[in-house]
């Protein structure tokens, strides 16, 4: 498949996941004026901070935990998505590393590679590779963010195995026929890939008769502190999780 092929599929597919990951590719993203953008190659301090800001004045009520939280998660849900829709739907992997990301007020939507160029290989391969690029580009974001607030690597440790664990449940969703045990060596590999411990797969469950696989996170994204906002269902602090 050729470069241009590849994107016009890991474009659409992940328009298809949800309209907010809308992908391009622009050679000079610099130049591209209409939202502020992080990037690998340039300093983001300025940009995330500003993010932070203002979920800030949108939940003043959720406190500094919250919208510390929101950040990162923000900052990392994309360039997850993107690995599992490139691996899974389209058999290759862009350089995640180098994903720019546009930020929108209050919110991290769109993303653009400066070329067409991707790499294949096997899943296995290519979730190695994954792994490597995803830990450059979230110590890149934990680096820029220490300028100016404390951002603990434990603390975005936990936040990574989720986002992680629940691209797969994802998958699973999308693709039900996926068996039990190739959806649990999926996350041993993931994890390995990104450097995080196995025992995050403790946090899944598969349910035979539904064939339904289920996690409940080790983080809590704290949207229960904001007015209006209740617990997730997948929450460790939520009622119905308190066994694990």
């Amino acid at each position: 498949m050729s470069g241009q092929s590849f994107f016009e599929h890991l474009f659409e597919h992940s328009k298809q996941v949800t309209p907010y990951l809308s992908g391009s590719i622009n050679h000079q993203p610099n130049e591209n004026t209409d939202h502020p953008i992080v990037h690998i190659d340039s300093s983001s301090a300025e940009q995330i901070q500003s993010l932070y800001e203002q979920l800030k004045l949108l939940h003043p009520e959720a406190g500094a935990p919250y919208w510390l939280t929101r950040t990162w998660t923000l900052l990392c849900w994309q360039p997850i998505y993107v690995a599992f829709i490139a691996i899974y739907s389209c058999r290759g992997l862009p350089n995640i590393s180098a994903m720019v990301q546009s930020i929108q007020p209050g919110f991290v939507s769109g993303y653009q590679f400066e070329s067409t160029t991707y790499q294949q290989g096997s899943e296995q391969e290519l979730i190695t590779k994954a792994g490597h690029d995803l830990n450059l580009l979230f110590d890149y974001f934990r680096s820029e963010m220490s300028q100016w607030t404390r951002i603990r690597p434990g603390f975005t440790r936990h936040l990574f195995a989720d986002g992680i664990l629940g691209c797969l449940v994802k998958l699973s969703q999308y693709a039900p026929a996926l068996p039990k045990d190739y959806l649990f060596e999926q996350a041993r590999l993931w994890l390995q890939a990104c450097g995080l411990s196995e025992k995050f797969m403790d946090r899944l469950t598969y349910d035979e008769t539904t064939k339904q696989l289920t996690l409940v996170r080790t983080s809590c994204c704290l949207v229960y502190k904001c007015q209006g906002r209740k617990l997730c269902g997948d929450c460790p602090r939520h009622p119905n999780n308190k066994h694990l």
